[in-house]
């Protein structure tokens, strides 16, 4: 009879060592992005919320920044901002997501004639980019235009503008030019180029009639010089006439002699 080796034993009488059991696959954690974590704290957004923004944000590298920093915008002026950011997430998931806006030829001359600070330029460009309608848009431009040509601080005062702007209402009518705002420097220059034509016209009066005293010493001088020069005649005169009277009495004299 046969006897079939144990496979579990080996030479020597010694089992052999059981291969050692695969460590169970534990699944990847996706590291959350520490700026994704921090807009999701701040809003107290929800875990499984802020997992699905952070896997959608991976795919966003380009427009990282600037995604991030218009949601802040958005999700500060929403009353749910959980709410909101699920629209949003959608909207990315779907390609249709409109994050930070550019400004236009109008807006960038607005920004340059007012030093407008970065915040102010990316909150209009945003609000007025989301306007289709051109004449409404223009009637908004003209509306903030004014508003801030009459503030000294013409930045804060896009800030406390955006609430009207975002709702489509009338911004009102603008207050009296504050001191240091752009109204008000430009009635300062005017001031200053009046008081500079002023001073020109005062000083060509000044001339003029430096000019006129000159011609009036020189008609003087040449009054002086004419009345000299008759007095000379004069004299001349008198002397010739002098002169003949000596010789014909000289002449009366000799005359009798004889």
């Amino acid at each position: 009879m046969i006897t079939i080796a144990n496979p579990s034993l080996v030479a020597g009488g010694q089992a052999a060592a059981a291969p050692a059991p695969a460590a169970p696959k534990v699944p990847e954690l996706e590291l959350m992005d520490a700026d994704v974590g921090d807009l999701c704290e701040h809003f107290n957004i929800q875990e499984h919320h802020a997992k699905r923004l952070n896997i959608i944000m991976k795919g966003r590298q380009d427009t990282f920044e600037d995604d991030i920093a218009y949601l802040y915008e958005i999700l500060e002026r929403a009353r749910e901002p959980a709410g909101l950011l699920t629209v949003k997430m959608a909207e990315m998931e779907e390609g249709k997501f409109v994050g930070r806006l550019k400004p236009d030829a109008g807006l960038k001359a607005m920004i340059k004639k007012f030093k407008l600070d970065s915040e102010a330029q990316n909150k209009l460009a945003n609000i007025l980019g989301r306007y289709k309608d051109p004449e409404k848009k223009a009637t908004y431009m003209a509306e903030i235009e004014r508003h801030l040509e009459t503030s000294n601080k013409p930045s804060a005062m896009v800030m406390m503008l955006l609430k009207k702007l975002g709702l489509g209402e009338s911004l009102g009518k603008p207050s009296k030019p504050a001191i240091g705002s752009w109204l008000h420097q430009q009635e300062l220059e005017k001031e200053r180029e009046k008081k500079g034509r002023d001073k020109s016209r005062s000083r060509e009066r000044q001339r003029e009639s430096s000019r006129g005293r000159d011609r009036d010493k020189d008609r003087d001088r040449d009054r002086d010089r004419d009345r000299d020069r008759d007095r000379d005649r004069d004299r001349d005169r008198d002397r010739d006439r002098d002169r003949d009277k000596d010789k014909d009495r000289d002449k009366k004299s000799r005359s009798r002699r004889r």
